[in-house]
């Protein structure tokens, strides 16, 4: 285990850099949530990379394109979470460097400030616990490194106490909805 203890945040408001896990249990939450960080990342001049389900993505969209202008709207991308995670044939983390150019036009020849959310799904693979701690603990040192803010969303009714623990390892902040409290949160 890497680390011992970890911030607990209910917002991203403030937030510039880390590597946040999000343990979500309800839809209306989670939306409310992606939009508070593409928002954030708009006042910061970033961009908001979105690796999502083509079940969400709809609805993100739509909220969007009802609040944002179409240069603010040119600064957040969407990724098929499907795609990005199975792009190799099995469950894998890809960097979301790979990504960009394709993505940002001018990518590479400038510098531009990213941010990215990413929902993590997968199917029914037994591997796919091992693979997932291993592609968080790849993904802690490149945010860390690049100094960006990547926060991981995951279905909590979809994975394990055991599990939970050990992704923590690999995060500096746990999101949550509830109260408005920052407290530590101690791993061992």
């Amino acid at each position: 285990m890497e680390r011992k203890n970890l911030d607990v945040i209910n917002h991203l408001k403030n937030l510039t850099e880390g590597h946040v896990i999000y343990f979500f249990e309800d839809v209306e939450d989670y939306l409310k949530n992606v939009v508070d960080f593409v928002i954030s990342g708009l006042e910061q001049n970033q961009y908001s990379i979105i690796i999502e389900n083509d079940r969400i993505s709809p609805l993100l969209k739509k909220v969007f394109e009802s609040m944002l202008n179409e240069s603010q709207l040119n600064k957040v991308r969407f990724i098929n979470n499907f795609d990005f995670y199975f792009a190799k044939g099995d469950f894998g983390c890809n960097s979301i460097f790979e990504f960009l150019p394709r993505l940002i036009e001018g990518y590479g020849e400038q510098e531009f400030a990213v941010r990215s959310w990413a929902h993590v799904e997968w199917g029914d693979e037994h591997e796919v616990p091992k693979k997932l701690s291993d592609s968080e603990k790849e993904a802690d040192v490149i945010v860390s490194e690049k100094r960006l803010l990547s926060v991981c969303a995951y279905d909590s009714d979809r994975v394990s106490e055991e599990l939970k623990v050990n992704l923590l390892t690999h995060h500096n902040f746990l999101m949550n909805n509830q109260g408005n409290k920052q407290e530590k949160l101690n791993i061992s």
